[in-house]
């Protein structure tokens, strides 16, 4: 694997893989909500060990957060339920919608929160060169390489295309309609675009015998260590240990 200065980061991306299954699990299962919560905390806590913590709160909060409180306003002041609480004009808290909301926004934060770390603390060409060590099938990483990749991607072609723009004259900047009047006409390029990307990606895969049987040899080579083998021990008997103590 790719040196890194930070152990957490050179960790085997199925390590990582284990705790996520095993905090998602946890937090479908448990009863309750704060614990759920708690695990928004804990992993930002493990984020700033692991390097990513200003990612991780950017996307936290440009994401799960605008989720969760929109599910909240949602649940505690529109949906009408029994034993109001407050009441103003047409906006009525009771007890249950409050519980509801947080039942529901919890589970959300907690498996958004394991998700993002996963992601930012584990890097594409790591999880893919682990699934091709697997066994996986070749068309199938691809896939699930490319939808990875989507979006990252899709964000740096349209600001190249706001950028150029911007160079040409016109406004990008400024109120929201604005900004909409400038987004709209990017959205054909930047599909196009895509389009011929993945085109170029496929001839490069045919080029490189991607539909060859034989088992490809891999330049940037990954291996687990014995931490790696020890924290996946420590983390299937945790979770089963936590289950057995009142989790279901």
């Amino acid at each position: 694997m790719e040196s890194s200065s930070n152990w957490i980061q050179r960790l085997y991306p199925t390590t990582k893989a284990w705790l996520t299954l095993a905090v998602i699990l946890c937090a479908m299962f448990f009863k309750g909500f704060y614990f759920q919560y708690a695990i928004f905390i804990v992993f930002a806590v493990v984020s700033l060990f692991s390097g990513v913590l200003s990612r991780y709160l950017s996307l936290f909060f440009k994401s799960i957060f605008v989720i969760c409180l929109f599910i909240f306003i949602m649940q505690v002041f529109l949906v009408y339920h029994d034993k109001i609480i407050w009441s103003w004009v047409i906006l009525h808290a009771s007890n249950t919608g409050l519980q509801t909301s947080l039942l529901m926004t919890s589970k959300i934060v907690a498996i958004g929160s394991v998700l993002i770390w996963f992601f930012q603390a584990t890097q594409v060409k790591d999880i893919t060169k682990a699934m091709q060590l697997a066994g996986w099938n070749k068309k199938l990483i691809f896939v699930i390489m490319s939808t990875m990749q989507l979006i990252p991607q899709m964000q740096a072609l349209t600001k190249t295309i706001s950028e150029a723009q911007e160079s040409r004259g016109v406004e990008t900047q400024g109120g929201l309609w604005t900004r909409i009047k400038s987004f709209i006409p990017m959205l054909g390029p930047v599909v196009l675009t895509s389009i011929e990307q993945n085109e170029e990606r496929v001839l490069t895969l045919q080029s490189r015998s991607f539909s060859s049987r034989q088992r490809p040899s891999l330049m940037y080579p990954i291996k687990k260590s014995k931490l790696d083998y020890l924290l996946t021990v420590v983390i299937i008997i945790g979770f089963c240990v936590s289950l057995l103590l009142g989790g279901i």
